[in-house]
This record gives structure tokens, C-alpha cells and sequence, in this order.
């Protein structure tokens, strides 16, 4: 990551692309200063609530990392300490760096900042904003994609697993389409790169669940099988 650089203080450390962040200012991954700023341009819903904003005439991405299921209603945004490049912000930076050397749709990684404490630690990251796009289950609620966008999707994730890219939390919330109906992946947290098994399969069957379960809450008027049959075709025939 020959563009990144480290600043470093106190318990904090920040990792950012000097091309990006100029000038360079903290208070980016603190969402009430960027509100006082009036650099807010908007949020969306979910456990790692994602705040938009602007930077140098940049759209930007910010996210907090925060716990889900049980441990998140105690534990909220603490994570375990092994290491700073075993944290989940750099780990999630170094990842997305490479994809994009790679080829692959996903966003550019800007900085990455870790506050740790004396046996935990807090995390967050920033990405560029995809202009124009929204998440698939965003636009199913009011419309169809088509053919021709599943099958781009279809080809998208089977890129990245070519790439060797486990996406562990693959669903219609972590694909976004743009404007002219190019698919992009986000929110590697917890995704690695590992050699190819049992993983492709577990992806594809995670991404089905949560497309299944978000049309039997938008009454299934906007996603049909028909359409999971024009993403799995494009993915590849020899399907893991």
C-alpha cells in the first residue's frame, strides 16, 4: 500500500491515502464533527451504520465498526486486541487495496483509523462513495433489476471468487448497482482470501437467503427465480 500513510497519536492510529484525505483532518471519522462542519450529506440503516460525507469535493463513506447478534447488545463496538494489522479496519483497508489492484468492483479504500485500549479496541473505515448507486434490496422494493443486471452481478461475484475473495457476509444489502446497471461489492469485515472450496457455495446460498428473505417482506412482487437463474448462469456453469 505505497500510497498509504501512518499517523499515530496518542492510542490512535490512522492509516490514510495522502491523495484523498488533503488536507489531512481527524475529525473525518467523528460523524458529529463532520455534522458541525455541515459535511453530511446522508446515512443508511444496518448494523455498521454508514455515514456519508464530503471531503475535498469527495463523496465519502464512513463506518464504525459495531458488534451484531448477542455480544453487540453488550459489547457494542470493542473488539479484542491481537495486533494492529490483525485489526478489523486494517485488515478490511489491506484487503480492499488489493482488489482494486486486482480489478475488482469494489470501493477505493481512503483511511482506516484503530483507538485502542488497554486489552480492546475500536475501529472505523473510510471508502468513496460509488456515485449513484444503491443497494440491490433498496431497489427491489420498487423495482425489478433485469436480466441483463443479475447477469452482471452473477459475473461480479464469480470475478471476486476467481480472485480468491471469501466474502463471508455476501447479501442483497452488500451489492450495490449504479447508475448505468454496474454492480459493486462492499463491506469486507471479516472477509479474507483463501484458495477455492466449500466457501464459493456458502457465499452464493447466503446471498439466495437474504434475497428470499427480502422479497417475502416486499411481498415478492420484484425478485423472481427467474432472476437468480440469470445471476448463477452468468456466474459459470461449473458452479462450486
Amino acid at each position: 500500500m505505497d500510497a498509504m500513510q501512518e499517523r499515530r497519536q496518542g492510542a490512535t492510529t490512522i492509516r490514510y491515502d495522502a491523495r484523498l484525505l488533503d488536507p489531512f483532518e481527524p475529525g473525518v471519522f467523528d460523524p458529529a464533527w463532520l455534522a458541525a462542519q455541515g459535511r453530511t450529506t446522508g446515512s443508511s440503516a444496518g448494523r455498521n451504520q454508514a455515514q456519508f460525507f464530503d471531503h475535498g469535493g469527495q463523496p465519502m463513506v464512513l463506518r464504525r465498526f459495531q458488534r451484531g447478534g448477542l455480544i453487540g447488545r453488550v459489547v457494542q463496538n470493542r473488539y479484542v486486541w491481537t495486533g494492529l494489522d490483525r485489526s478489523r479496519a486494517m485488515q478490511e483497508l489491506a484487503l480492499l487495496h488489493w482488489m482494486r489492484g486486482q480489478g475488482l468492483p469494489v470501493p477505493r479504500p481512503v483511511a482506516a483509523q484503530v483507538t485502542r485500549g488497554t486489552l480492546s479496541y475500536t475501529a472505523a473505515l473510510i471508502t468513496l462513495r460509488i456515485p449513484g448507486a444503491e443497494p440491490v434490496d433498496s431497489l427491489l422494493q420498487s423495482r425489478p433489476l433485469g436480466t441483463a443486471t443479475w447477469a452482471r452481478i452473477g459475473a461480479a461475484i464469480r470475478q471476486m471468487h476467481d480472485a480468491g475473495v471469501d466474502h463471508t457476509d455476501l447479501n442483497c444489502r452488500n451489492i450495490l448497482v449504479d447508475a448505468e446497471g454496474a454492480p459493486w461489492i462492499i463491506d469486507f469485515d471479516k472477509c479474507r482470501r483463501r484458495p477455492p472450496g466449500p466457501w464459493q457455495q456458502s457465499n452464493l446460498d447466503r446471498l439466495l437467503r437474504s434475497l428470499r428473505k427480502q422479497a417475502a417482506q416486499a411481498g415478492a412482487t420484484h425478485w423472481t427465480d427467474a432472476d437468480w437463474a440469470a445471476l448463477i448462469a452468468a456466474y459459470g456453469a461449473d458452479t462450486p
